[in-house]
């Protein structure tokens, strides 16, 4: 039997006509669905992701570290477990017994599963051992552990961890952050892995073209224009009073933009009223990171905020600002393509 389909080896980038196999996904003979991740290839400028182009179980070629023409077959996609693939692990039943897949091998020994439940059978998956030990094994351990107010310290809370919800999980996370360092070469924090930037953007408003990271802390409603970058780890408060931010602005890496203080309010006891006040960033202006700015801050077009500041108070359009507390250090000087930083 011919398998379904023969994985190549794609060009992923003009002018870089060989690979290197540096990881498969998934074993050998696994089940895979179409689209999953199948193995990481690299080439002298980029490393990449190849995806399962049908469903059925892979046939590894080559073994890792093979270097690879672009167009070479390195991988197959079969409707039953390949005739030629390696006997069955230790522990399993001999030849002509079935076929466990990955998950299903995990699940048996979390769930103390006999291989007797399958004979007869050609291949076992995940589904087939949890048709054995049902749904009762998936409660969660807070559920079995929990009695009104009280958690019991002595239960076995580790076996959260051993459960096959956690392993789903795990792995599809360790999938995901392939897909991130195959594609973009980074590693993100979990939150932001799971959402797209431009889409959370989207969902909240802001302008055409703009992102902003799921680790945001956001507030009430900011009104962010088009082709602006939020960063991580940022604060934008817009539920206290306005905020407003121009197009084409970046707010860099763990700054923050407020629209409220509660400096007098705690320094009082109590006595005195939470500060609201508007703030109002403009267009083209680049906040650097790690910067505070305060309740009622206003900052023209096309400035620049250094790394570190604190800023209150209102500047003009151009300004260079900087310092703890901010001031206006000198302006920013451009035609439209370039820009410089001049110091007053």
């Amino acid at each position: 039997m011919p398998p379904l389909v023969r994985i190549v080896v794609p060009r992923a980038v003009a002018g870089d006509d060989r690979a290197r196999l540096v990881e498969w996904c998934v074993p050998d003979r696994a089940a895979v669905a179409p689209g999953t991740a199948i193995a990481v290839l690299v080439t002298s400028k980029a490393s990449f992701e190849v995806e399962a182009e049908a469903g059925g179980f892979l046939r590894q070629l080559f073994p890792v570290g093979q270097i690879l023409e672009v167009g070479d077959a390195f991988a197959e996609i079969w409707s039953v477990v390949p005739e030629d693939a390696a006997a069955a692990p230790a522990g399993e039943p001999a030849a002509g017994g079935p076929l466990f897949t990955e998950n299903a091998r995990r699940l048996m020994e979390a769930h103390h599963v006999s291989v007797d439940h399958f004979r007869g059978r050609t291949v076992v998956r995940a589904e087939d051992v949890q048709a054995i030990f049902g749904e009762a094994g998936d409660a969660s351990v807070a559920a079995r552990h929990y009695a009104g107010d009280t958690l019991d310290p002595s239960a076995d809370w580790d076996a959260v961890l051993r459960g096959e919800e956690f392993r789903r999980t795990k792995t599809m996370l360790t999938d995901l952050r392939r897909r991130m360092k195959a594609r973009f070469d980074r590693h993100v924090s979990t939150g932001d892995l799971l959402d797209d930037r431009w889409e959370l953007a989207r969902a909240h408003g802001f302008g055409e073209g703009s992102s902003v990271y799921d680790s945001c802390l956001i507030l009430g409603s900011p009104q962010v224009g088009k082709h602006c970058w939020i960063g991580p780890n940022t604060v934008l408060d817009g539920f206290h009073a306005s905020l407003s931010i121009g197009d084409y602005s970046s707010v860099g890496a763990g700054s923050q933009i407020y629209t409220h203080n509660t400096i007098h309010h705690v320094l009082t006891g109590g006595r005195a009223e939470t500060f609201c006040m508007a703030t109002t960033i403009g267009a083209c202006v680049f906040v650097s990171p790690l910067c505070v700015l305060s309740a009622g801050v206003q900052i023209g077009d096309r400035s620049f905020v250094a790394t570190g500041s604190f800023v209150e108070g209102r500047f003009p359009a151009c300004s260079y600002i900087g310092g703890n507390p901010a001031r206006r250090l000198g302006r920013v000087e451009g035609d439209g393509q370039r820009v410089a930083l001049i110091r007053e």
